[in-house]
């Protein structure tokens, strides 16, 4: 990971270069020079943006460096735990050859004739003696030697496994922590990229923004005229469709549905909440979801609908597609925005239902031809 260390060097002297070299490191003007012309002003911002994008062409290069970065760290880490698992095991490894020896000592030097001290221990010399030389107690010394120097060997072979395991755990862990600190490194340095990028496209902005106010008012009111133009197209195409929607017949149990939910509401008419009704599903015809996410005969926002839910059919639960609870709940809302205090205050509420002026005229054109024909006297 050190070895990376010039090249993170390079991509944050590539950065300041490139911020530096155009002006970008230098605060944004605080007023515009009157003697600019809009022509100078875009040719200064489309040589901001240049010089923007070759810093953030740095700070990308600066961002891969730390993902390399920290990978290496993951890396890294691992050899290290890994390294120290094997020290462990190899001084544990270590420590039973010893014991081992120990053992294979005491069995042969104490334990040979079942006895104990010097007595016992020249017992257990002419026994071994006996074993493997025929009695001769010199050939039994040199063979008592011989296991002890093999032990002495393999001890010595296991301590010296496990020391180089432990030179080896702690080179990994040296790794490790030498790859900590180039990751620390590399996101400073990316830390102060992206603060070099941001005044850099701060500065961007700034030429941008004063390029375009000298065009701005213009643009802006032919776009605002454009814009109007649209809606006003829009609202009377919206309005041509509306004039040509009148009352048609509502189904028994809707009928009766829009009679008990208005009179929740004093002062409600019937017809309006059956001209809502019609309006939003024909009356329960086409329960949606809409396009705006609106659901059930009366076509509420799920939101909406839990804010004002009334459960009309007294079966415990309130669910905008069951008609009777969504009768009922328009008749809350409408009732809460101003139905049934009068004509003006009814407009109010409709238009809270959808916030169009042609829709309004809708609903109460639908519901006065409804009330008319006698729905819900």
């Amino acid at each position: 990971m050190t070895t990376r260390a010039p090249a993170r060097v390079r991509t944050a002297a590539l950065l300041l270069a490139a911020a530096s070299g155009a002006g970008l490191l230098a605060a944004a003007p605080a007023s515009a020079d009157p003697g600019r012309t809009a022509a100078q002003a875009r040719s200064d911002a489309a040589a901001a943006v240049s010089a923007a994008q070759a810093a953030g062409d740095a700070v990308a290069r600066a961002q891969a460096e730390l993902t390399r970065s920290t990978a290496a760290v993951g890396s890294a880490v691992s050899q290290s735990v890994q390294a120290q698992v094997e020290a462990d095991r190899s001084a544990a490894q270590a420590e039973r050859e010893k014991a081992a020896a120990t053992a294979r000592v005491r069995s042969l030097y104490m334990d040979g004739a079942l006895g104990a001290g010097t007595a016992g221990a020249r017992r257990g010399l002419v026994l071994l003696s006996s074993a493997v030389s025929g009695g001769d107690p010199a050939v039994a010394e040199r063979a008592f030697e011989a296991v002890r120097r093999t032990d002495r060997e393999r001890v010595a072979q296991q301590e010296a496994g496990a020391s180089a395991a432990r030179q080896r755990a702690q080179d990994a862990q040296s790794g490790a922590t030498a790859a900590v600190a180039t990751m620390r490194d590399v996101a400073a340095q990316v830390s102060r990229a992206d603060d070099a990028l941001r005044l850099a496209q701060s500065r961007v902005e700034a030429l941008q923004g004063e390029a375009a106010r000298l065009q701005a008012a213009e643009d802006a009111a032919a776009a605002l005229a454009a814009a109007q133009a649209a809606a006003a197209a829009l609202n009377a195409s919206a309005a041509g469709r509306a004039a040509t929607v009148h009352a048609r017949g509502v189904p028994a149990d809707y009928g009766d549905l829009y009679v008990r939910g208005a009179a929740t509401c004093p002062g409600m008419r019937p017809a309006l909440l059956a001209a809502v009704g019609q309006v939003e599903s024909g009356h329960g015809v086409n329960t949606g979801p809409s396009s705006a996410g609106a659901v059930g005969p009366m076509q509420f926002l799920p939101a909406t609908f839990a804010a004002y839910a009334v459960d009309g059919d007294g079966d415990g639960d309130t669910d905008a597609q069951d008609p009777a609870d969504a009768v009922f709940t328009a008749a809350a809302y409408l009732c809460a925005n101003g139905a049934g205090k009068g004509r003006e205050a009814e407009a109010s509420a409709v238009f809270r239902y959808n916030h169009a002026d042609w829709y309004v005229q809708m609903v109460q054109r639908v519901a006065d031809e409804l009330a008319a024909q006698g729905f819900g006297s």
